[in-house]
């Protein structure tokens, strides 16, 4: 009757399990840090979900998963129109765990959505020839948030039993102790509390032949016995353990296994007489231990909420090993969302455009709230052909992504030089101006659109002409006709008045009629009417230094008594 109530409080416990409804929680502190951003920006993600992950999405419903985050950790996200994000938690956890032999307690706690585990079980294997490790299959409900305890077995040595149940052998060489025993435990993790366990094989014996008398294979509802198939006799060995009992171990008339003990709960059976005992394996019930021959294996069990329940014994050679596979993993029935307003860059466009060798550009920009100009203003003068650089922020504090260049193209002026047939002219008296330049249009201040005009001031005049080329650019330039009323010129002696060379090389000449050498005088005007030579002329033949007048255009006066006689153009 005791050992039934262990089963059926084992029992009792995984059916405690199973009534629990796992839940993928709903996400809560569902944020987007900064949730303002400008298009093209990233902003971070966060929802907490205790024991889950979070699914990302863009629909309160359906849909595929943008990526998935850990419970409060950060997901990256870069939209480029406002989008509200749905956050949802699912079972974070791997579809497969292994547990390895460690000799130690190994603890595992189920994440939420996980509702049962497949388990794949094997008991280690016990010293010696045979004595293999058992294997168990079933799935088995469990709770989000249990935490499981695994223990792994441990194979046999010749003298030590396995970690988790393996009984001890003697100390002579050829007899082994038995296999652990593998299992799952729920809390408070006493042996009472296990609802799996894959028995460990027994140890062997040397009575049929060194390492023939074998151990008994662990695993099964009962555990096998030693020496079932080389050894005729079998009168030493230990049987297995089953679901009531541990196996009994052999015989105790022979002296020399008086050290023979039977299987327990947990615990197979140690042989205590130096040099002839064997080991039982560990399991559910252990194995009994054997004298000269093979000890039991230990039985495996199934607590009765386990489902598809397969018992094999017999198949794991060395350490034992456990294995879950996790089944029914969650999804959160609702979906918790958070906005991101995304803000448009701006489109920034300017104007392009070309200016006169001097001149200053202003440039439009457009698209922006704001802009920034890499010349600094939106006003320029290069000096040559240039590029700018314009970027714009928009009224909610958005940079555009696309700089916008504005490209400004500087002309060349043209060269202008007017200049008139005569500077110096007599009232009634005709000249022609003339603007020395390649340009496309003239405009003289009389109206006149030639390159040459002839006027016929009345008084000493400025002529300014104003010559446009191909691009639109302008030049000006002026000229001054000088006009004298020429009163009183006495024609006669005009031609009694010779100057020359024309036009002068640093000297002239004046060569006079003997009437004239007396009270004349020679006067040279620059061609803004500026008197820059008076020289008398007291000879016939009279030569006149220049030299250092610049080059250009002068006016000359050969004048008598005060009174004009000839004037002319050097």
């Amino acid at each position: 009757m005791k050992k039934n109530y262990k089963i059926l409080s084992v029992s009792l416990i995984a059916i405690a399990i199973n009534s629990a409804n796992a839940q993928c929680p709903t996400p809560t502190l569902v944020t987007a840090t900064p949730s303002v951003i400008c298009a093209g920006s990233t902003t971070s993600l966060n929802a907490t979900a205790v024991g889950a992950s979070i699914n990302w999405f863009t629909a309160p419903v359906g849909g595929v998963s943008l990526g998935t985050s850990a419970s409060g950790a950060n997901f990256s996200i870069s939209p480029v129109t406002t989008t509200t994000y749905y956050a949802g938690s699912a079972s974070s956890a791997v579809s497969s765990l292994t547990f390895a032999y460690t000799g130690a307690v190994q603890s595992y706690t189920v994440p939420a959505g996980v509702t049962s585990v497949t388990v794949d079980a094997y008991g280690a294997a016990g010293y010696g020839a045979l004595g293999y490790g058992g294997r168990v299959q079933a799935v088995y409900p469990v709770t989000a948030g249990a935490v499981l305890q695994i223990k792994v077995g441990g194979a046999g040595t010749e003298t030590l039993g396995g970690y988790n149940g393996g009984g001890d052998a003697g100390a002579n060489v050829g007899y082994g102790s038995g296999g652990g025993a593998s299992d799952i435990r729920l809390t408070p993790y006493a042996l009472a509390d296990r609802v799996i366990v894959a028995g460990g094989g027994g140890g062997t014996g040397s009575n049929c032949g060194t390492n023939t008398a074998e151990g008994g294979d662990g695993g099964g509802l009962i555990g096998g016995s030693g020496c079932v198939y080389s050894c005729s006799d079998c009168q030493y060995t230990g049987a297995g353990g089953t679901q009531f009992a541990g196996g009994i171990s052999g015989p105790t008339a022979h002296g020399s296994c008086t050290g023979n003990q039977n299987g327990s709960l947990g615990q197979g059976g140690s042989n205590t007489t130096a040099g002839y005992g064997t080991g039982g394996g560990g399991g559910y019930y252990g194995g009994g231990s054997g004298c000269f021959e093979g000890a039991g294996g230990g039985s495996s069990f199934t607590a009765i909420t386990a489902t598809g329940v397969i018992h094999t014994p017999g198949v794991r050679v060395g350490n034992g090993q456990v294995i879950l596979t996790l089944n029914n993993p969650c999804a959160s029935a609702i979906r918790t969302a958070v906005l991101v307003t995304v803000n448009a860059t701006p489109t920034v466009s300017v104007t392009s455009g070309a200016i006169c060798a001097g001149g200053s550009y202003t440039m439009v920009a457009s698209g922006a709230g704001t802009y920034t100009y890499s010349g600094g203003s939106a006003v320029v003068t290069p000096t040559a052909n240039t590029s700018y650089s314009v970027t714009g922020t928009s009224t909610l504090g958005c940079v555009g992504s696309n700089t916008a260049v504005s490209s400004v193209t500087v002309n060349a002026n043209p060269t202008v030089a007017a200049s008139t047939s005569n500077s110096l002219i007599c009232v009634g008296q005709s000249v022609v101006l003339t603007a020395s330049t390649s340009a496309t249009s003239y405009t003289w201040n009389t109206g006149a659109t030639t390159m040459s005009v002839s006027v016929s001031p009345t008084v000493t005049s400025t002529y300014t002409v104003n010559v446009s080329n191909a691009t639109a650019c302008v030049a000006s330039s002026t000229v001054i006709v000088t006009v004298s009323p020429c009163t009183g010129i006495n024609e006669i002696l005009e031609n009694a008045v010779s100057v020359y060379p024309n036009p002068a090389n640093g000297v002239i000449n004046v060569d006079l009629t003997s009437e004239l050498t007396k009270n004349s005088t020679l006067e040279v005007y620059d061609a803004l009417g500026k008197l820059v030579v008076k020289q008398v002329l007291a000879n016939e033949l009279n030569s006149i230094n220049i030299s250092t007048l610049s080059n250009g255009i002068y006016t000359f006066k050969v004048l008598n008594n005060s009174k004009l006689v000839k004037m002319g153009k050097l």
